[in-house]
């Protein structure tokens, strides 16, 4: 499969409970709001006071290497939390390897500040100190129970910030031993699998949990997130639903559920699941504004019309609602009112705008006027100019001016030279048009740019693929794409065609069903009926064939291989 997938998709919504792994240290110590103390011992003695004040200035130039050693000229004597801390900080952003003396002078000043345990803890981490690191483990354990925090959660961030990873996972592992019947512990313990990729450890883990406490939401959604980052969507859709039943009121893990659904395309069950929150919660915008993008993706016109219109009068969602209304007025089959719509659309949208407006217009007949007004949109928007050279390549192209669309490309190019995406759209432009030559040159050259390019690596093996006497060298390129992006179905379609024409069926139907897993593109759903047929499963290669065209009734790719097969049958 050569190019990848550029359906039109909506807008996935951004996750509020997204795990967030704490940093120790977030901002230049020179940035610090904090007001300093330099204390009496500081202020009574001039030879610290001259240090103190040289460590100020130099913060302020941002001179930090010269400022550490002024502050540790002065941290013991000074006995100052607030001198301590910044030393700390300073030092951690330094990687120096004596600012431990300043942790632990700050962690013995204020020994409930759980920033300070965090700090000494990741510093006995990363210099392989197992004493001094379970020592900073209880402390800042204490410290948590003292601040009614979590401790657990705040032990398995701040390891995984750490160097030493197998010392930091050992920590976690201890901490979940000796607390066998806490939830949290089970928790963290997962963060700190997760972190190192050991998803199956991770699973168990959190399972775990999940006995012991079905009522947090944070459970449910990261072992969700879990079973979805191994490919086990049904199992992880069924476990979000489950939650939900067990959890109805508890939003967060609603919104995961909804979210996954729209990942995976199930654009109906996600717009129920987005009512119900924006039932509850009418005043999000972001609830909102998803509920109006999947009602444009399920062209409910009038749902559509009503969320965007009350977008209108929202402070900084004029322009977008504007685009949106546009769509709508497209899709209802009211062009005029969409592009009175679209050219009103300002701001960062405004481009895109242009875009849809040019492309209305060259489905209306009137490519002139579109491709005009994309070059007008490209002399005023510079920054688009490469967006905008692609798609008047691309309204050229659909209107059947090849070589017109490829005199543009070649002046696009003059004017960005070793611009890849420029070079892509030639290749393909080029292999369109039956020019091996023009398509082999373009990719080979942005391969040369960037040798680990998947995009160019797939899209060149694959066209060599039906040149019998290139097959090799066909094999050798996907494989090197599918060794950059393994989880591509674009890839894993590839892989199983050369494989199918190698004439090795196992493995081309091992792949095939890889990126079927992942994508039902009409494509790569005839390339595995035709290898299903070719090994003589007609029956589920009919019913593959028949489940694709119900998705994509008017595929080229399903009709073919349907029609081809079944004729040489006939033969």
């Amino acid at each position: 499969m050569k190019p990848f997938s550029n359906n039109f998709r909506c807008v996935v919504i951004a996750f509020a409970a997204s795990l967030l792994l704490l940093s120790v240290v977030t901002a230049l110590p020179a940035a610090e709001q904090e007001q300093q103390q330099a204390g009496d011992a500081v202020l009574n003695s001039p030879e610290l006071m001259s240090h103190y004040l040289a460590a100020e200035i130099a913060v302020h130039d941002g001179e930090l290497a010269t400022a550490f050693e002024h502050y540790m000229q002065i941290i013991i004597p000074a006995n100052e939390v607030s001198i301590a801390r910044r030393t700390t900080h300073i030092g951690l952003h330094l990687k120096s390897e004596t600012v431990v003396e300043a942790a632990k002078l700050w962690a013995q000043l204020a020994p409930d500040d759980l920033d300070a345990w965090e700090a000494l803890l990741v510093l006995h981490v990363n210099a392989g100190d197992r004493e001094g690191a379970l020592q900073a483990t209880e402390s800042l354990m204490k410290a948590a129970e003292a601040q009614q925090s979590d401790g657990f959660i705040q032990v398995a961030a701040v390891v995984a910030e750490g160097n030493n990873k197998e010392l930091g996972l050992e920590l976690v592992k201890s901490l979940a031993e000796r607390h066998a019947g806490d939830p949290r512990a089970h928790y963290a313990l997962a963060i700190a699998y997760f972190g190192q990729k050991n998803q199956a450890a991770a699973e168990e883990s959190l399972r775990e949990a999940l006995m012991l406490k079905k009522d947090d939401p944070k459970i449910w959604i990261l072992l969700a997130r879990i079973l979805d980052a191994g490919h086990r969507t049904d199992e992880s859709e069924q476990l979000l639903l489950q939650g939900v039943e067990h959890l109805p009121d508890n939003d967060l893990l609603r919104l995961a559920y909804a979210e996954h659904l729209v990942i995976h395309e199930k654009y109906e069950q996600a717009y129920k699941e987005f009512k119900l929150l924006h039932k509850v919660l009418p005043k999000n915008d972001e609830i909102t504004q998803a509920l109006g993008s999947l009602a444009i993706e399920l062209r409910l016109w009038n749902d559509a019309r009503e969320i965007w219109s009350e977008m209108m009068s929202k402070r900084g969602t004029k322009d977008r609602a504007l685009y949106f209304l546009g769509q709508i007025e497209e899709g209802g089959g009211s062009a005029k009112k969409a592009l009175e719509y679209y050219n009103k659309v300002g701001g960062a949208l405004r481009t895109d705008a242009k875009i849809r407006s040019a492309q209305l217009l060259a489905k209306q007949g009137d490519l002139p006027k579109a491709l005009q007004m994309i070059t007008t949109a490209r002399m005023s928007a510079m920054e688009d100019a490469v967006r905008l050279y692609l798609v008047e390549s691309d309204l050229l192209s659909e209107a059947n001016r090849g070589m017109q669309a490829m005199g543009l490309l070649d002046k696009a190019l003059a004017e960005h030279p070793q611009q890849v995406d420029l070079l892509y759209a030639r290749g393909m432009l080029g292999d369109d048009m039956g020019s091996l030559e023009i398509m082999e040159r373009d990719m080979r050259a942005i391969i040369k740019i960037d040798p680990e390019n998947a995009q160019a690596l797939n899209a060149l093996g694959y066209t060599l693929t039906v040149h019998d006497d290139r097959l090799d060298e066909a094999r050798e390129l996907i494989q090197k794409a599918y060794a950059l992006m393994p989880e591509s179905a674009a890839i894993l379609d590839s892989m199983g065609w050369i494989e199918f024409r190698l004439g090795n069926l196992e493995e081309a139907e091992k792949y095939l069903r890889m990126a079927a897993e992942r994508d039902k593109d009409g494509e790569i759903m005839a390339h595995l009926g035709e290898v299903l047929w070719v090994r003589g499963d007609r029956e589920e290669a009919m019913k593959i064939w028949r489940d694709a065209l119900r998705l994509e009734p008017e595929s080229e790719h399903l009709l073919d291989a349907m029609k081809r097969l079944q004729q040489h049958d006939e033969q």
